[in-house]
């Protein structure tokens, strides 16, 4: 039997961990599950859920636990996710991590593999990346001066016009990550306590912190 493995992404918003979440799913063969990816498509489709989403993060706060559950066990049950799994935006909180070991107790045993890897990077530099951010309504992300479109204000991809999304605002900005430490402590603090947490300096190039990762990854063998 395959061993499995559950990698817990943590970072403040636009430190990166959704890019190193890709990245190393496809090093590891093993799905990223996005709570912020399967909320965007749920306001993209402009569900009930999503409308109530969009109304949240428009004023800096985060979807309700209620929310994010009902999505993430939609998508756990995918037989993508039998060997393992990478969760990006989930837990954000002391709640959601007592839920989220309640899962885990259900689908893994002492063989199998659970680290919470921490990108830290600081607030000035959080500010500075998203700030700068891009996005389109079919999912590509830009950034004005570390990614850029071909062509300005418009997606290389589908062509339609790009948007400054309200939570990448200055003002918004300050209050998801005053939110974010107030969830993220706790957690941070359990998985330190079980030896399960790597830190990882997020403010090196891409590359750098995809090769950190992977080598910490490897030296728990």
């Amino acid at each position: 039997m395959n061993k499995k493995m559950i990698l817990i992404f943590l970072g403040p918003p636009g430190s990166g961990k959704g890019t190193q979440a890709k990245m190393i799913s496809e090093d590891v063969n093993i799905p990223v599950v996005s709570t912020g990816e399967m909320m965007r498509q749920e306001v993209k489709n402009k569900t009930l859920i999503g409308k109530k989403i969009e109304d949240m993060l428009a004023k800096g706060k985060l979807a309700s636990d209620d929310i994010t559950e009902k999505l993430l066990d939609q998508r756990l049950l995918k037989k993508d996710a039998k060997n393992g799994f990478i969760l990006d935006g989930f837990p954000r909180n002391l709640h959601q991590l007592r839920l989220a070991i309640k899962r885990f107790k259900k689908i893994i045993n002492d063989n199998d593999k659970l680290f919470a890897i921490y990108i830290k990077v600081s607030d000035k530099e959080v500010v500075n990346r998203l700030g700068g951010r891009r996005v389109c309504i079919c999912g590509e992300t830009y950034h004005l001066k570390f990614n850029p479109p071909k062509k300005k204000d418009f997606c290389d991809k589908c062509g339609k016009k790009l948007f400054h999304r309200n939570d990448d605002k200055p003002k918004v900005i300050k209050e998801r990550l005053k939110v974010y430490y107030k969830g993220v402590g706790p957690i941070i603090k359990y998985f330190q306590k079980l030896n399960q947490l790597i830190e990882i300096n997020g403010e090196q190039k891409i590359p750098k912190v995809q090769k950190d990762i992977l080598r910490a990854l490897k030296s728990t063998n």
